[in-house]
């Protein structure tokens, strides 16, 4: 039989172990409620700010890449493609590469690209326009002030300047040149306008070139020697200043949706329609699908209005074609 000095003993036992295990309990949950209080955080921050982090890496996202508030990089150096072209050398870290968004670049090249579909007025007429579709999203971020380069450059899918991983000294040649340009192209004996009249649709041209006298005053006495010239940078590959650069979408990007305004060409099915009939009545010979990137063409020869009146010294380089 248990006494009653015992039987008190073990009761006061019982009810310590009973407050000690009370208070263990407690203490669990407390660090319980610390440790779901901590992954609750985790969470949040996983739901609202990794998004956000992620889309500033993103290498795709034109409007986070690259942004400077202090002193600008120095050059964006773009290469723009319709198509996915492969077995290419491309493989220099100064390239990016701006395509339509389904493209198969995105999964196969390890260049950086950039999605030109977006907010880009001139993707339904992206035949039409030839590189100058993908070159207006470019203009329109730097014109806005999103990108933010000291130098902007374009090349084509066909061809590009070999840098050979080592850019040139840029500043250095800056210092001496206004630009850079794509080799000129000489046409011999043949004005530029004969040349156009010989292999396009020479009431479009005279009709851009009215235009451009029209719209920019400043520039006519340019736009009426040029078409008397018989040499011209083309193409559309060139490495210039930023602030030239939006100059010189300001005036070609103008007067072609002028051009466009005019005569109701908002696809590439109005482009083609146009041209077709155009064909019909003055060009019977000419191919429709070739004719059909109108404004590519009419855009690399303005483009030389544009360098005549501010580039008296332009360095000159040689592509090579993949």
């Amino acid at each position: 039989m248990i006494n009653n000095d015992e039987k008190e003993y073990l009761e006061n036992q019982f009810l310590e172990n009973n407050d000690n295990i009370q208070a263990c309990i407690e203490n669990k949950l407390e660090n319980n409620k610390e440790i779901i209080k901590f992954f609750f955080l985790c969470l949040c921050f996983i739901i609202v700010f990794k998004p956000i982090q992620l889309k500033l890496k993103d290498p795709s996202n034109p409007i986070c890449r690259p942004y400077s508030l202090g002193q600008p990089e120095l050059i964006n150096m773009y290469i723009v493609t319709h198509k996915d072209f492969t077995n290419n050398v491309i493989d220099d870290p100064y390239y990016k590469i701006l395509c339509d968004e389904r493209s198969q670049l995105k999964n196969e090249y390890k260049l950086q690209i950039i999605e030109s579909n977006k907010d880009n007025i001139l993707y339904p007429r992206k035949y039409g326009y030839c590189e100058g579709s993908k070159i207006y999203p470019i203009w329109k971020q730097y014109k806005s002030g999103i990108l933010n380069t000291k130098y902007v450059g374009v090349c084509h899918y066909r061809r590009v300047f070999p840098f050979k991983n080592e850019m040139l000294d840029l500043d250095g040649i800056f210092k001496d040149y206004d630009v850079i340009l794509f080799n000129r192209y000489d046409f011999g004996r043949k004005t530029i306008r004969d040349h156009f009249e010989e292999f396009h649709l020479i009431r479009t041209f005279d009709e851009v070139i009215n235009i451009a006298q029209e719209m920019f005053p400043e520039y006519a006495q340019y736009a009426k020697n040029f078409v008397n010239k018989n040499w011209g940078n083309f193409c559309n590959i060139f490495i210039m200043k930023k602030e030239d650069f939006i100059k010189w979408g300001d005036f070609v990007y103008g007067i072609l949706l002028e051009f466009d305004r005019r005569h109701n060409l908002n696809n590439d099915q109005d482009i083609r329609n146009f041209v077709t009939k155009e064909i019909k009545e003055t060009h019977k010979n000419f191919d429709i699908n070739y004719q059909s990137r109108l404004e590519g063409f009419l855009m690399e020869r303005i483009a030389n209005i544009f360098y005549d009146k501010h580039f008296t010294k332009r360095y000159e380089l040689p592509t090579g074609e993949i």
